[in-house]
């Protein structure tokens, strides 16, 4: 685990510096969506099953499963991405920067911020693109699926992903902020 990673685990701490109350109530907010993702999960499961086992024993199939499935993906994803990335589980190629860090490791930290702020601005960036989408979506009432059989609103999703995106940017820039604090202390 990178020093990143074990700061962020540690609930972002530095010394004897408790955590401030705008990290307590990110990661409260990161550990919240990621419940509410897991059980989404657990639901899915069960819906999934009801919806073989009706097809399969009652040739009764649950409308409107397919269309559950494709979004839930998508919003299981960003409401567990944040603290998948605070706890330090993200993917991340850091072959580079591990080398570097050995000879150089103020250098190295400077690298591990700066990947820091570009996935806080691509985050941002993301929030910012979905934001009219959300509004537009709201406002029409647009649902996706067959009318008359099976129709599911989209704008609850654009809001997973927007809350989940700007979560992901929080989470990013604390631990642009932890690096900051590494390289501030000659770490």
């Amino acid at each position: 685990m990178t020093a990143a990673a074990q700061g962020a685990a540690n609930g972002d701490k530095d010394g004897d510096v408790p955590p401030s109350l705008l990290v307590r109530v990110a990661d409260g907010l990161m550990i919240v969506t990621n419940v509410m993702a897991t059980a989404w999960i657990l639901l899915l499961m069960v819906l999934i099953l009801a919806d073989v086992a009706g097809r399969n024993l009652f040739l009764a199939p649950i409308a409107g499963v397919p269309e559950m499935v494709k979004y839930s993906i998508v919003g299981i994803v960003f409401l567990q991405i944040a603290h998948t990335h605070r706890c330090g589980e993200m993917v991340r190629s850091n072959g580079v920067m591990l080398m570097i860090g050995e000879s150089f490791p103020r250098i190295s930290i400077l690298m591990d911020m700066f990947a820091q702020l570009c996935g806080m601005a691509f985050s941002l960036s993301l929030a910012w693109a979905i934001w009219p989408k959300l509004a537009r979506s709201w406002q029409r009432g647009e649902m996706e699926g067959v009318s008359g059989h099976f129709q599911i609103a989209v704008w609850p999703f654009l809001l997973i992903i927007t809350v989940g995106a700007v979560l992901l940017a929080v989470s990013f820039a604390l631990s642009a902020v932890l690096a900051a604090r590494r390289l501030r202390g000659g770490q």
